[in-house]
């Protein structure tokens, strides 16, 4: 879910994936010797529609009609049903009005999605958020569950989010905390059948790190007048074949592994500040004295994401139904219509050679962030010094577009990131190679495999399988063989079963398992459905231990 900083070369070219070190300082020592990189953005996507020729800011609320407030829950939230949209309503703002009927949820899958109901508000000097969330939760497995388990992601990090008046069904009860302070335990009074149920409520605080943030990449911080709130709330654990599913991330990967799920979320905050978030914003008008209320809904979406600026401008392309936007600093104006470029031919790319983007907007974000990018649902944050740093711009580019591809592998097909990452973080390397060629020709595909390949020999070439969980990989082996490794893996895989079947097979793979959570046992059987051919071999050889 981050974009890596490699230290390979494709004549000068860092690639991406999405597990960072430290930014900018790590350099390559050594350039793998590769084609000329190309100095210009990819061509010019076929004539978009400009929403906005020159960058602009997103209009001011002081000229809205003025809204009461939402009604303070007061630390009490309330028992029996939530009241909430129609699912129907959060599907249709969000999801693009033209997608295939099998991208858009409909009953019982609709209904049994797990759903947020947020009211949030930011303090004024943008130290802290305070906020109430209900949660309504259906047991979508063959067993009866007699526990509800929320990640407290902010506190992996000491982000120090903590959590009042929690109940279920409208009840008081005495949470537990099962591993240190970053799991809540919400146990049900009475066990919870399959099919079934439940309203869970609680209240929330948490300061906001100023300067160097929190999180595996400080992607939760107030820093360079960035607001990143990624993980702010509390969030549903995956109950899956293992059980519940709640281990401590590694802290040299990625924390989300989490269910589709529907999203309604109230956002208070100063007036002055521009702010971006997964999904589609319904409302956006003042409320009292210096504040905005932003309503915000959006899904299915993996996890929700919200950025802020006082700073920030915005330059928007209009792609059939799909509007592109890039919101970056002002000091930074001079990258805007090449990372739109970027972003456009991607997400053109893509759609041709995976499937249909499901939303009706894409956001590609600048923050602060320590990594050189990371994906949410609808939106992609890249990091400020890659704007800033002429000698980065291959890697700028490339950061961008397997962040884009994030759209496709992590959030529309879910995997276990944790102790199956290569589903996702080798198949966005692959996508991305795959820009290179269709932007770049052979020498730049052939380029961006040299790159991975020079990655892999950091490690020696390890045999080591890119089918391991996170925490096996020990200092260099994870970005080594997962993001250097992994997509020459796709590359093989493509090579046996041909470049057609190979397009086929992932156009099949994001057709079947969108909104669900795939596994490797499943990638490989629909390739060899797809294909005709016994793989065994070739996913014994790469994939697994």
């Amino acid at each position: 879910m981050r974009t890596l900083l490699l230290s390979l070369t494709l004549a000068g070219l860092l690639l991406s994936g999405c597990s960072p070190l430290p930014a900018p300082a790590v350099q390559p020592t050594q350039a793998q010797p590769a084609p000329p990189s190309p100095t210009q953005p990819p061509a010019t996507p076929p004539q978009p529609t400009a929403l906005a020729a020159t960058p602009a800011a997103v209009p001011s609320p002081d000229e809205a009609t003025p809204v009461a407030a939402p009604t303070s829950q007061g630390g009490s939230l309330p028992g029996g049903a939530i009241e909430t949209l129609d699912p129907q309503a959060i599907i249709a703002a969000t999801l693009r009005p033209d997608a295939p009927a099998w991208l858009i949820p409909a009953d019982p899958e609709l209904a049994d999605m797990t759903r947020y109901r947020l009211d949030v508000t930011l303090a004024p000097d943008l130290s802290t958020l305070t906020g109430h969330e209900q949660i309504r939760y259906t047991n979508r497995e063959t067993v009866a569950l007699d526990v509800i388990y929320l990640h407290l992601f902010p506190n992996l990090w000491d982000g120090g989010l903590q959590t009042t008046d929690v109940r279920v069904n409208g009840q008081p009860i005495t949470p537990t905390l099962p591993s240190g302070d970053d799991i809540l335990g919400l146990p049900l009074a009475f066990p919870l059948p399959p099919g079934d149920s439940v309203e869970l409520g609680l209240s929330f605080s948490i300061a906001i790190p100023a300067g160097e943030g929190v999180g595996n990449y400080g992607e939760f911080a107030y820093q360079e007048g960035v607001l990143a709130l990624a993980h702010f709330y509390p969030t549903v654990a995956v109950y899956d074949a293992q059980g519940w599913r709640i281990e401590t991330p590694s802290p040299q990967g990625d924390v989300i592994y989490a269910d589709a799920s529907l999203y309604e979320v109230t956002f208070t905050a100063p007036m002055n500040l521009t702010v971006v978030a997964s999904g589609a914003t319904l409302d956006h008008a003042a409320a009292g004295e210096g504040e905005a209320i932003w309503q915000l809904v959006g899904g299915p979406m993996r996890d929700f994401n919200i950025a802020a600026s006082a700073d920030y401008q915005k330059v928007s392309l209009q792609v059939g139904d799909v509007t592109v936007n890039h919101y970056y600093m002002t000091k930074d104006a001079a990258q805007g219509q090449a990372v739109l470029n970027w972003t456009i031919a991607a997400l053109g790319l893509y759609q041709r050679d995976h499937g249909p983007y499901p939303y009706q907007e894409l956001d590609v974000v600048e923050t602060a962030t320590s990594a050189g990018g990371i994906e949410y649902p609808g939106m992609v944050v890249v990091a400020s010094w890659l704007y800033r740093d002429p000698n980065q711009r291959d890697f700028f580019q490339s950061a961008t577009a397997h962040e884009v591809a994030h759209q496709w592998w992590y959030n529309v097909v879910g995997n276990d990131q944790l102790n199956a990452p290569w589903l996702d973080e080798a198949l966005a390397q692959y996508s991305t190679y795959l820009y290179y060629l269709d932007a770049y020709g052979q020498t730049g595909g052939q380029g961006f495999l040299n790159a991975m390949d020079a990655r892999w020999a950091r490690v020696g070439h390890a045999a080591k399988p890119i089918g391991l969980p996170v925490g096996e990989y020990v200092n260099r082996e994870y970005g080594a063989i997962v993001y250097g490794r992994g997509p020459l893996f796709l590359v093989a895989l493509r090579e046996q079963i041909g470049a057609d079947k190979m397009t086929e097979f992932l156009r099949q793979y994001y057709h079947d398992d969108a909104w669900g959570i795939a596994t490797p046992a499943e990638f490989q059987t629909l390739a060899e459905a797809v294909s005709g051919q016994d793989l065994d071999a070739l996913f014994q050889e790469w994939v697994y231990p």
